[in-house]
């Protein structure tokens, strides 16, 4: 009889997220950091040694991706920061996660080609970043904290966006009524500007951060361990 193995994950995002999350279920982290620290879902209670192989095993796997790619992914599924139970009269309760704080250095840094031809500042690209990967901040109140106006915000935000999230399919536009022209050169007219717009080609634009989820996709589905 050959031996199966149970099938831990549903989808390879449940994974990723289990990757990018198993260092919060270490065993030796104090009660308070545990009540402090919202379960995971996305597992079969994997923990100590097992949970470390499933998540050691996953991350090798996302090795083979580009620096890039790894990032995108950190930025969106890592946590931002850890409980920190030092009770230190300073500490706030969290520490900042390293892995999360150098995705964004990463992304941040390839933003300046996306920008290029645009004066921007390192803040301004940092928080534009954050919220490309779901941090929710207004764009006026980004334009606020880093002194630029809403407007040159705004336009670097659309550039960020679309080069993280993509470009969604745009919808096609209602067939336009037919007129009665008067003439045999408007009537001409009229036909180039309806076969011009019957040529366009409603398409999708992947970002890097879909991309980078179908590459790893691809990866970790061949786990045994990972519903593909």
């Amino acid at each position: 009889m050959s031996e199966t193995t149970e099938t831990l994950f549903r989808t390879p995002q449940d994974a990723l997220i289990f990757a990018f999350n198993y260092s919060m279920q270490r065993q030796d982290r104090s009660l308070v950091d545990r009540l402090a620290t919202p379960s995971l879902r996305t597992g079969k209670g994997l923990s100590g040694n097992d949970g470390a192989g499933q998540a050691g095993m996953i991350r090798s796997e996302l090795e083979q991706l580009s620096e890039l790619d790894r990032a995108v992914l950190a930025a969106r599924f890592a946590p931002k920061s850890w409980p920190c139970a030092c009770r230190s009269a300073c500490c706030s309760g969290h520490m900042p996660n390293p892995e999360y704080i150098a995705a964004l250095r990463t992304l941040e840094q390839a933003a300046l080609t996306q920008l290029s031809g645009h004066l921007s500042n390192y803040r301004l690209r940092v928080r534009l970043v954050e919220k490309a990967v779901g941090v929710k901040v207004e764009i006026n109140a980004v334009a606020k904290e880093c002194g630029v106006s809403e407007k040159t915000a705004a336009a670097h935000w659309k550039i960020i966006r679309e080069w993280i999230c993509g470009r969604p399919k745009p919808k096609a536009k209602p067939a336009a009524k037919r007129v009665r022209v008067a003439t045999d050169e408007a009537r001409a007219d009229v036909a180039a500007e309806e076969d011009s717009a019957a040529a366009e080609v409603l398409t999708a634009v992947d970002g890097i951060e879909s991309l980078a989820r179908k590459r790893a996709d691809d990866l970790l589905s061949t786990l045994p361990f990972v519903h593909a």
